[in-house]
């Protein structure tokens, strides 16, 4: 039993280029995969299908992610009046390996010396 046939076409690497350039901050349009799939007038599954099976088609679908990366770090980081906390502390855990650490078995308080309980030390 055979499916239909694909829609795909290798143009359509060079359309996520011509794409690309109806994003942007200034044009107030974040780079989506879903605004990818209206654009080719296909279903987004059908993008990731073709994605696994043209290579130079999973680079150019990987493109938009990344465009997309870029601007929601810069919009995030730079995009009001002050840095977004918040945003460089989701960079930094996520992309960094730093990890906010809290004390829930002491609740920060300084741990007692331990009790030996009549121990003694051998050296040997």
């Amino acid at each position: 039993m055979l499916g239909r046939p694909t829609k795909f076409d290798p143009k359509f690497v060079d359309e996520a280029d011509k794409y690309l350039l109806t994003t942007g901050k200034e044009k107030m349009h974040l780079p989506k995969i879903e605004s990818f799939a209206i654009w080719l007038d296909v279903n987004k599954d059908t993008l990731y299908a073709w994605a696994k099976k043209y290579p130079e088609f999973s680079d150019a679908l990987d493109k938009i992610k990344l465009r997309q990366a870029v601007q929601l770090i810069d919009d995030g980081v730079y995009g009001g009046k002050e840095v977004n906390a918040t945003i460089i502390k989701l960079m930094l855990q996520n992309n960094h390996g730093m990890k906010e650490r809290a004390d829930h078995t002491t609740n920060d308080r300084e741990l007692p010396t331990p009790i030996m309980g009549g121990a003694s030390v051998v050296n040997i």
